[in-house]
């Protein structure tokens, strides 16, 4: 009896993990839809999909029924598989994306705020730059007004080719 309890529990353990993985391919679609992988990084999301599928099912199993590789755990496996897409998918499905949607829009706010933060705190430094660099413009347009005559002066005397 105590058998028949223990494969039993070892079973809804694997039905699980088939639900597990469900739920973790729908995590890859909605981050793969958001990020609009193209072929190199849907080649890349799916080897990590599967890295991390295959790690976390061998470590459920081998939590879940001492890593025992029987016909019923592949069962399992699929039936969770198969109940998670028929009864809960769309439901995660849509979560996940307002999950990935709220991030996405507090991760914006985050770096404004940031912004607004920085134009803040370097204020004092970028009106202290303007200050010391108005004497500068200043001189410069000085300089540049003043040669202005002896440039055109010296343009008369040896003409613009020669003076290139």
């Amino acid at each position: 009896m105590e058998l028949l309890v223990n494969q039993a529990r070892a079973f809804v353990v694997t039905v699980a993990i088939g639900m597990s993985v469900g739920l973790l391919f729908d995590y890859y679609r909605a981050i793969g839809a958001a990020l609009r992988l193209k072929a190199r990084g849907t080649l890349v999301g799916d080897m990590l999909f599967w890295l991390v599928a295959t790690v976390m099912g061998f470590l459920l199993l081998i939590w879940g029924n001492w890593g025992e590789l029987r016909f019923y755990v592949l069962l399992g496996l699929g039936l969770g598989a198969l109940l998670y897409f028929q009864l809960f998918s769309k439901f995660a499905l849509r979560l996940i994306r307002l999950k990935l949607r709220l991030l996405q829009r507090t991760w914006v706010l985050t770096l404004l705020w940031l912004n607004r933060i920085w134009l803040v705190v370097t204020y004092p430094l970028r009106l202290l730059l303007l200050v010391l660099s108005y004497p500068y413009w200043l001189l410069r347009l000085v300089i540049h007004k003043a040669t202005r005559p002896v440039k055109s002066l010296w343009f008369r005397l040896i003409g613009r080719r020669a003076a290139r």
